[in-house]
């Protein structure tokens, strides 16, 4: 979704002294372009079509790495001389608007995911264009599970329960219903993302942890691992996922979209019928997931602004869609490009595509990483046996308090909340 950057990270970056970054624009770019990992290879790939049709324009794509992008930005950012475009996950948007170093986006296309729009708007402006998405849901063993008496996953978290209890009864020693690493935030911020109450209250400025919502989710985690359901372990302690959940030591597992590539990476073309995927299940029907992916933006910086734009609206056509997915199995934020082949051709994608309508966005703030980093130490004591929920979260509310400390501050200072731009409400700023 996006790199893993908290508030002090972002303090260090604005306030020490910054140098100019390699691979800032130089003269011979016609339009630079950062992005990050295996997208930036897929963008190197996908240029040369847009210079063609745009003769004369050279366009100049520099690779991030995931875990030091969103430092590199704020530093180019605050020495003035970031790129025209840029790569950014969904939760990095935050402290971007936040410095008003982007350019409000203009309408590029009717048919994006609503959840994708969703996280890219603050005070009814829209800063990014959604280039992919991802969610979480069930990977499953559908074999296991036609022998524990169920055709398919269940809808709710009782018929969950249910089905992994007896799946339970029919592994073996060694064998669980669910794969859930204790290191891994994803999964209890899916659960409590099908809950009513937010995990912030009061316009983001204080935790919301201890509230009947979350401790319900909580508690449900925990269960999980009280009934040995799934192991206390965290992902350094698995060999291969994918091998291990082939032979049956896992039959659910919640992931993301990139698990369809790994799986048939590492798994035979023989085991394909192996493994499965279903719509996450909730409380009291089909559940709702997180939204994420990475957006375009354009920074305001950029004297490129028009050009830029037709960059972005061309890697959102049909075309250049598809082939993102072809060469990173990253899903289009757009819907009706999953009318087309590949995509609408596998089955294993047809349960994301339905997850997609069924999100919910994160909290928009700059230190949403670190709250979520700071849950998941909280959620792992709890699973341990080392904390109760009501106490737990009763002291992780205290915690993420002193960590919105700076923004109840900054919010007091102003009447318009430039410290964390809300979602949603009136068209609040003018498009340049």
């Amino acid at each position: 979704m996006s790199s893993a950057f908290g508030r002090a990270g972002a303090v260090a970056a604005l306030g020490a002294t910054i140098l100019a970054c390699a691979g800032c624009t130089h003269a011979p770019c016609g339009l630079s372009v950062w992005a990050i990992g295996s997208e930036a290879d897929a963008l190197e790939r996908m240029v040369p079509g847009f210079e063609a049709s745009h003769p004369g324009v050279s366009v100049c794509v520099q690779e991030l790495a995931w875990s030091s992008a969103q430092v590199r930005l704020l530093s180019a950012v605050a020495a003035g001389d970031p790129p025209d475009v840029a790569q950014v996950g969904d939760t990095d948007l935050a402290m971007l608007v936040t410095l008003h170093a982007l350019r409000p986006q203009r309408h590029i296309a009717d048919d994006f995911f609503p959840g994708a729009l969703q996280v890219t708007r603050f005070n009814g402006v829209s800063y990014g264009v959604p280039w992919y998405v991802d969610t979480r849901l069930l990977f499953y063993r559908p074999d296991i599970l036609r022998r524990a008496g169920f055709d398919r996953p269940a809808r709710t978290w009782s018929g969950w329960l249910k089905q992994m209890r007896a799946v339970k009864r029919i592994l073996g020693p060694g064998q669980y219903a669910l794969l859930a690493p204790t290191n891994e935030y994803e999964f209890l911020e899916v659960l409590a993302l099908q809950e009513p109450a937010p995990m912030l209250r009061d316009g983001d400025r204080y935790g919301n942890f201890a509230s009947a919502s979350f401790r319900r989710a909580l508690s449900f985690y925990k269960s999980l691992y009280e009934q040995h359901l799934a192991p206390r372990i965290d992902d350094r302690q698995l060999v291969n996922l994918w091998w291990e959940m082939a032979r049956g030591d896992f039959v659910f597992y919640v992931s993301g979209p990139w698990n369809i590539g790994e799986f048939r990476r590492f798994l035979p073309p023989r085991d394909e019928d192996l493994w499965m995927t279903a719509p996450m299940p909730g409380p009291n029907g089909p559940g709702v997931s997180i939204i994420g992916g990475s957006d375009f933006v354009v920074l305001r910086a950029s004297r490129r602004a028009l050009l830029a734009r037709e960059f972005i609206r061309y890697m959102l056509a049909d075309r250049q869609q598809v082939r993102l997915y072809e060469l990173t199995g990253d899903l289009p934020a757009r819907r009706g490009v999953w009318r087309l082949p590949p995509l609408a051709n596998d089955v294993k994608l047809r349960a994301f595509r339905s997850q997609l309508e069924r999100v919910r966005p994160f909290e928009a703030i700059p230190e949403w990483d670190e709250i979520m980093d700071g849950m998941r130490r909280m959620a792992a004591r709890v699973a341990a046996g080392d904390a109760s929920v009501r106490g737990a979260t009763a002291g992780f509310d205290r915690t993420v308090d002193d960590w919105l400390a700076k923004r109840r501050e900054l919010l007091a200072r102003s009447a318009t909340p430039t410290a964390t731009p809300p979602r949603g409400g009136s068209r609040a700023a003018e498009e340049r």
